[in-house]
């Protein structure tokens, strides 16, 4: 108690050390921290926070605004039909091959003020096609192709194509003249590895050059560059991570100085401590990986700080669900019987959902039944839903011969003449108030089927790098992982998540996101099929053939869907979330456009249009 007062005495103190609107700055809550930024191509992997930070620091060649439309960053036009940049030709089977023609604008620098040419295109695709790199859309790499015509103009070529390829960016692009050498020597040395029977080792070299670049010490070092509206000057670990406007950025509005100037994400993991933070004023508004909603509409906020902050709850595209350990070769998998879907049917059968969103969030924030969006144009509404009967789920797991032991944990003997007892690893990130309330709520009613539950949390640095995440194959967790996904617009990069290639094996040096193993060649196909559709419409059933499959074989265990909730301070502007906004709904749109109103920062977007506001 006496630590928990300590941090929330600092946050107040600090946070009355910034005056927000006084000095053009702004001071955002999150309840997580980026592992590193910088790694544009996933290689050691993907956090919510990472992605959302790096919105401030990195343009790709396109962005999706607030309405989920692409519109050209770093390039002079986004590629279409109309205006000639995209071709689409039929290469038989079904196929189709696809060419973006695209012409970087004259005026991008690096944060440094070099410039950003197809120079580094063409390094960025060429970091992706290096041999046994581990990234987390294997698949999209395959496909890619890109050719380097003069300083400015290239082609992006994906063979076969896939009507994801033309949602959101096509490509990030990182700076050659900063990383050439680093990568290089990272191919010697892994040109000296034999890559079946060192493939972690492989792996590790790889992701050291991203850490290289992106850590925090790379930062505070200054080595690395930077393409958007923001770079970061320093960054202290657990606590916060400052940035300031980007000198050599080519969207500025014309007077930026009536527009915020710098930007500092403070890091308070515990969301009791953050929340603490909106009240006290310390923090000008949260990520969208901050609060929980349930502490949006407490007391505290919607009274106590209703008169200097705007209260919203924005529809989002997240998915909370629990990932289901299913490598047959983890023993506790195995001894748990956790790769027969029966076993997963009744877990879910044995969670009641719906008291848990009525009694964590009055009812607000719907039971999933998919791994879609319910605000998806492919969502399947009649996918099989497991509703809560404790009964049903007690005679699933009969038929895989657990019976009650005398303190009532179910227990077996396995094929090898071993009594083993139903204890459950349950894992989600540490601090996180709802998370871990929704945990206990889970692991009480897991127990009253006679499930015991082991409770292994840690910091979200902890189980979102790749050592934990990514290792379920090795038993770095062996259970069940509380977390959430997000889903693109119309979902088709969200599909890929379950198909067979994207598990993370030693034999792929773990890339893909397939955590937790399950792999069906019926849902494949289908996933094929379904991208080689351009028209929508024609997809729909294809991918509502898909989801009843996830429906039927529980890959994942479905928790909720989630609104985000988004606290700003009084005058405000452009701090704007949607959807769909970015792909996944992270404010804001525009971040060179973020400013006070009393400053004269004038209002380009509005979060009523986006949001529902509490009133």
């Amino acid at each position: 108690m006496a630590r928990l007062f300590k941090t929330l005495f600092l946050a107040l103190v600090v946070g009355l050390a910034y005056a927000g609107p006084q000095d053009n700055s702004l001071t955002i809550g999150a309840s997580q921290e980026p592992v590193l930024l910088g790694d544009q191509l996933n290689i050691v992997g993907t956090q919510a926070i990472s992605t959302e930070v790096e919105l401030w620091m990195f343009d790709g060649l396109y962005v999706q605004n607030l309405d989920a439309e692409l519109e050209p960053a770093l390039v002079t036009e986004v590629a279409t039909v109309e205006n000639g940049r995209l071709v689409i030709t039929d290469i038989g089977d079904g196929e189709a091959r696809v060419e973006m023609h695209l012409t970087l604008r004259d005026d991008i620098r690096w944060s440094d003020g070099e410039p950003i040419t197809t120079a580094d295109v063409a390094f960025t695709y060429e970091m992706s096609q290096s041999p046994n790199v581990p990234l987390a859309s294997p698949d999209f790499y395959e496909r890619l192709t890109v050719e380097v015509e003069d300083e400015l103009n290239f082609r992006i070529i994906l063979e076969p194509a896939q009507s994801s390829d033309l949602v959101g960016n096509p490509l990030d692009v990182l700076p050659e003249h900063v990383m050439r050498e680093a990568w290089d020597d990272a191919l010697r040395r892994v040109g000296e590895l034999d890559a079946e029977t060192e493939a972690p080792r492989i792996t590790e070299i790889y992701q050291a050059v991203m850490s290289e670049f992106g850590s925090s010490a790379a930062i505070n070092e200054g080595r690395f560059v930077y393409s958007g509206a923001f770079v970061p000057v320093r960054w202290t670990p657990g606590s916060a991570l400052q940035m300031r406007r980007n000198p050599h950025y080519y969207n500025h509005p014309e007077n930026q100085e009536n527009y915020v100037q710098t930007v500092e994400y403070r890091f308070i993991t515990d969301t009791n401590a953050l929340l603490f933070s909106i009240v006290s004023g310390a923090v000008d508004t949260i990520s969208s990986v901050s609060i929980t909603f349930d502490q949006a509409l407490s007391p505290q906020v919607t009274a106590r700080a209703a008169d200097r902050y705007d209260i919203w709850f924005v529809p989002s595209a997240t998915w909370e669900h629990l990932e289901v350990n299913q490598h047959a070769r983890v023993q506790q998998v195995t001894d748990m019987q956790l790769n027969d879907v029966r076993t997963r049917r009744a877990i879910l059968h044995a969670i009641d959902r719906q008291a848990m969103v009525d009694a964590l969030f009055d009812g607000l924030q719907p039971v999933s039944h998919s791994n879609v969006s319910p605000f998806d144009a492919i969502y399947n509404p009649d996918v099989r839903q497991y509703d809560y009967d404790p009964e049903l789920a007690l005679e699933l797991l009969a038929e895989l011969g657990w019976s009650a032991g005398a303190d009532g944990i179910l227990q077996r003997t396995t094929a090898d003449g071993r009594t083993v007892r139903f204890e459950l690893e349950f894992v989600t990130t540490a601090g996180n108030a709802v998370r871990e309330r929704q945990q206990q709520f889970i692991a009480e009613d897991l127990r009253q089927v006679g499930i015991d539950v082991r409770i292994n949390n840690a910091p979200s640095s902890v189980v979102f790098s790749p050592d934990f995440i990514d290792r379920g194959y090795d038993g770095a967790w062996t259970g069940m992982f509380m977390f959430a996904w997000v889903s693109s617009q119309a979902s088709v990069l969200n599909a890929a998540l379950y198909i067979c290639d994207n598990i993370p094996t030693p034999a792929n040096n773990y890339s893909g996101q397939n955590l937790a193993g399950w792999c069906s060649e019926e849902y494949d196909a289908l996933r094929d099929q379904a991208v080689r559709e351009f028209d929508l419409e024609t997809a729909i059933p294809i991918y509502q053939e898909m989801q009843r499959i996830f429906g039927e074989e529980l890959p994942a265990l479905p928790l909720l869907n989630r609104s985000n909730p988004l606290v700003t301070a009084q005058g405000l502007v452009n701090f704007v979330a949607s959807t769909f906004n970015n792909g996944y709904g992270y404010p804001p749109a525009r971040p060179e456009l973020v400013g006070w109103a009393q400053n004269g920062a004038e209002a380009v977007f509005d979060q009523a249009d986006y949001a529902i506001a509490f009133e």
